[in-house]
C-alpha cells in the first residue's frame, strides 16, 4: 500500500499553516488576526492591498489568503485574478471578506477564483469554521498530490522491473542464432502495469520453450502475480521433463499463493526444431496459431484448460501440432479475441480466415505494429501481448 496514514491532517498541521490577511483597514486586519491567534494559528502575515500582498508573498508563501475586495492600489478582484493566473500561487485557497451585499458583487468574487465569501462584519466562529474547512481541504489535496507522486514513481519502477523480466534484445538475438529462427513480439500494457508476461526457455540445442500468461485483473496486483509466475517458470524450467509436468508444478504452487477467485490463463510450449513439432499445454489460453506465410494459410490449435490457480489438482493434457520450417508460431493475449478492442484485428476462429487473407503472407507482428501506428493514440482496454516465432 502506498497510503499508510490517514488523509485527515492533524491539528498541529492545520495551526502551523501560513495565513495572509489582506485589508486596507488596520482595524479589520487586527481583528481577523486576533480571531485566528485565539484559535491557535501562529503564522500570520498582513498586507494593506493586493500589490502589498503580492510583494510579501515572495518571502511568505501562504497556505490560505483572507482578502478584502475594496482596496486602493490593487483591489481584491484584480489581486485574486493575478493569484489564479500564477502557476506558483493558483493552488492557494482564498476567502473573501467584503461589505458588498448584492448577489452580482459576490458572484464576481466567485467568478474571479475565490473559494469562499464572508460578509462583513466578520463573526468569529463563522470565520474560524470557514478557515478550518479551507485549510483541511488544502492539506488533504497536498497529501493526495504527494501520494500520487510517490505512487507514480513506484509504479514506474515496477513497470521498469516488469519489462526487465521480458526476454532482452541480446537474449533474443542469441536464441535466434542458436536455433536458426526469428522471434518478434509486441508488449503493450493497457495502463501503467500489465497482467501479461511471456518468456523463452532454452532447453537444449533443438528444443526451445516459450510461455505466455495473463493474470486476471489489472494494475499492481496483476503485475505482482505475473512476477510470481515468472519466478515459478524460472524455478522449474530445468527440472520439469515435459510441458505437462511443468504446468502442473507451477499450478500447484501458484494455487497456494493467490486468493480464492483469482487465476491466470497460461500456455507453455516447446518448439522442437528437430522433430518439426510444437508441443504445448494450455490453461484457458487463447488458441495458438501455426501460420504459413508462403502459403497464406494457418492452422488453429487448442489452448483450452482450467486456468492456473483455480484448483491444485487440475489436469493439463499435452497437445502437439506440426511446425515445419517456414511456418510461424503465434501466441497472444485475449485482447486479440475481442472484436471491438482493437479495430480491424480479431483472432477469434470466426474472424481469423478473413484476417489471415488480408495479411497476404506478411509478418503478423510487424503488420500489427503498423496498424497500431495508424490508429494513433488508441486506449487499449486490456493488455496486449503478441509473440511470433518464425521457424
Amino acid at each position: 500500500m502506498f497510503i499508510k496514514q490517514s488523509l485527515n491532517p492533524n491539528s498541529a498541521t492545520i495551526y502551523n499553516s501560513n495565513i495572509l490577511v489582506v485589508d486596507d483597514t488596520s482595524l479589520n486586519r487586527e481583528l481577523v488576526s486576533s480571531y485566528l491567534e485565539s484559535e491557535g494559528y501562529t503564522h500570520i502575515e498582513m498586507a494593506e492591498h493586493g500589490q502589498d500582498a503580492l510583494d510579501k508573498m515572495e518571502n511568505f508563501m501562504p497556505d490560505l489568503i483572507i482578502s478584502d475586495l475594496l482596496m486602493p492600489v490593487m483591489g481584491g478582484i484584480e489581486y485574486i485574478k493575478k493569484i489564479k493566473k500564477s502557476d506558483q500561487y493558483r493552488h492557494i485557497p482564498i476567502i473573501v471578506q467584503t461589505a458588498l451585499t448584492t448577489n452580482e458583487e459576490k458572484q464576481e468574487a466567485w467568478s474571479s477564483g475565490a473559494n469562499d465569501v464572508l460578509s462583513k462584519p466578520i463573526h468569529r466562529l463563522e470565520l474560524l469554521s470557514r478557515v478550518k474547512v479551507q485549510l483541511v481541504t488544502m492539506h488533504m489535496i497536498k497529501q493526495l498530490e504527494n501520494y500520487y507522486t510517490m505512487a507514480q514513481k513506484d509504479i514506474k519502477q515496477a513497470f521498469t522491473l516488469q519489462k526487465s523480466l521480458l526476454p532482452s534484445v541480446d537474449t533474443i538475438a542469441n536464441i535466434e542464432k542458436r536455433y536458426n529462427l526469428q522471434v518478434d513480439y509486441i508488449f503493450e500494457p493497457s495502463r501503467f502495469l500489465s497482467g501479461d508476461m511471456w518468456g523463452l526457455v532454452e532447453i537444449d540445442d533443438t528444443q526451445l520453450g516459450v510461455w505466455i500468461c495473463d493474470y486476471s485483473g489489472k494494475g499492481i496486483q496483476a503485475a505482482l502475480n505475473t512476477f510470481r509466475i515468472h519466478t515459478l517458470v524460472q524455478e522449474y524450467a530445468n527440472s520439469a521433463a515435459t510441458p505437462s509436468e511443468m504446468i502442473d508444478l507451477i499450478n500447484r504452487r501458484f494455487h497456494e499463493m493467490i486468493s480464492v477467485g483469482q487465476f491466470a490463463t497460461f500456455l507453455m510450449g516447446i518448439v522442437d526444431i528437430k522433430a518439426k513439432k510444437f508441443r504445448y499445454v494450455g490453461a484457458s489460453a487463447p488458441d495458438p496459431i501455426i501460420y504459413f506465410p508462403s502459403k497464406k494459410e494457418f492452422a488453429l490449435c487448442d489452448g483450452a484448460g482450467l486456468p492456473l490457480g483455480v484448483t491444485a489438482n487440475a489436469l493439463y493434457p499435452e497437445r502437439q501440432i506440426d511446425a515445419p520450417k517456414g511456418s510461424s508460431i503465434i501466441l497472444y493475449s485475449d485482447l486479440l479475441w475481442e472484436p471491438k478492442s482493437l479495430p480491424g484485428v480479431c483472432l477469434l476462429p470466426e474472424y481469423l480466415p478473413a484476417f489471415m487473407d488480408e495479411l497476404q503472407g506478411k509478418n503478423l507482428v510487424s503488420t500489427l505494429r503498423t496498424h497500431l501506428d495508424m490508429l494513433g493514440d488508441i486506449k487499449l482496454n486490456d493488455d496486449l501481448t503478441l509473440i511470433e516465432i518464425k521457424l
